[in-house]
């Protein structure tokens, strides 16, 4: 296992962001001196240990961040005594393209308020399906096997993902919900706080049908399946919306009204069975935003709509 101690420099300040919050409407005003995080964010409180096996494959690896302090020779860091709340992250790249180390800016706000943070890198590349669903139950069984030795709070795990990383998000989180769903089930050992989901995919037989349409040289759910007449079975076992129950954890989803790859039609699929279900969700419609294209104002809408939903739901 590879050990490295990871320093991040920080060309501007952090609570210049965090002392910020946007109106519906995209008007920045100035946020309460009481609502900023409770302390400042400083580097030299957390270790990042890189590229750690949590199955047999090369592919099946994660960075994990965790709280605590640099002591000096011999043992270097010492993780906090207390058990920290956890973010799950999982990249996207249409289940083909991506890595995990370009995606650390989606999470330094969790790390500024103190949650240990698990980043994760899993099988990918054409015709791989179902791989990347599969690794992703597999680091939720690994966390609940290591959680201890990490100062993991298994009773605060919040998954997350972009793109393809949010339909892998969506697929841990509410598999997780269902006794005996999966082999891998561990939701009588690991709670699901909440997920976030970043315009992910719903439903994967859908979205194959309007990139058909719409753009078959850009179709990646047919590069994951690769043949066309498994599409159907492989969206019924691994399409998050086959798993919404009542008992969904909570789910929020960001997602731009205009994203041309993953249609805003997929968010509205989801959270109207979440809604007609009683299950607390938020769908959070950036207005022009785009697959990842989203103005300043909105990128600091959605950070503080993503912490005040956690905080809403404990």
């Amino acid at each position: 296992m590879k050990f490295r101690i990871f320093i991040i420099v920080i060309g501007f300040c952090f609570t210049q962001i965090a002392c910020k919050q946007t109106k519906s409407d995209g008007q920045v005003i100035s946020m309460k001196q009481n609502e900023e995080p409770p302390t400042t964010f400083w580097a030299h409180r957390y270790n990042m240990e890189m590229d750690v096996a949590y199955g047999n494959d090369p592919a099946q690896r994660l960075d994990i961040y965790t709280q605590g302090s640099y002591i000096g020779e011999p043992n270097w860091f010492k993780r906090s005594k207390n058990k920290k709340p956890t973010l799950v992250w999982i990249h996207g790249g249409g289940w083909r393209y991506g890595n995990k180390e370009t995606d650390a800016w989606f999470f330094i706000h969790f790390l500024e308020r103190g949650w240990n943070v698990v980043n994760v890198e899993y099988r990918k590349g054409l015709g791989t399906a179902p791989d990347a669903a599969e690794d992703v139950l597999t680091v939720l069984k690994w966390i609940s096997e290591n959680a201890e030795a990490y100062k993991l709070d298994t009773d605060r795990i919040v998954v997350s993902g972009a793109s393809a990383g949010g339909h892998l998000a969506l697929l841990a989180g509410l598999v997780n919900s269902i006794p005996e769903s999966h082999p891998l089930y561990v939701g009588d050992k690991v709670r699901i706080q909440a997920i976030i989901n970043w315009y992910g995919v719903t439903d994967i037989q859908k979205i194959d049908a309007y990139l058909s349409a719409n753009r078959p040289n850009q179709n990646f759910v047919l590069n994951w399946v690769e043949k066309k007449e498994k599409i159907p079975e492989i969206s019924r076992k691994y399409s998050p919306i086959h798993y919404v129950t009542e008992n969904a954890p909570p789910v929020l989803t960001i997602q731009g009204d205009m994203d041309t790859l993953t249609p805003y039609d997929q968010a509205q699929l989801l959270h109207e069975k979440l809604k007609s279900l009683g299950t607390e969700n938020q769908l959070l419609t950036l207005k022009g935003g785009k697959h990842l294209g989203f103005t300043e104002e909105q990128f600091q809408l959605i950070f503080k709509t993503i912490f005040d939903f956690l905080e809403a739901n404990p």
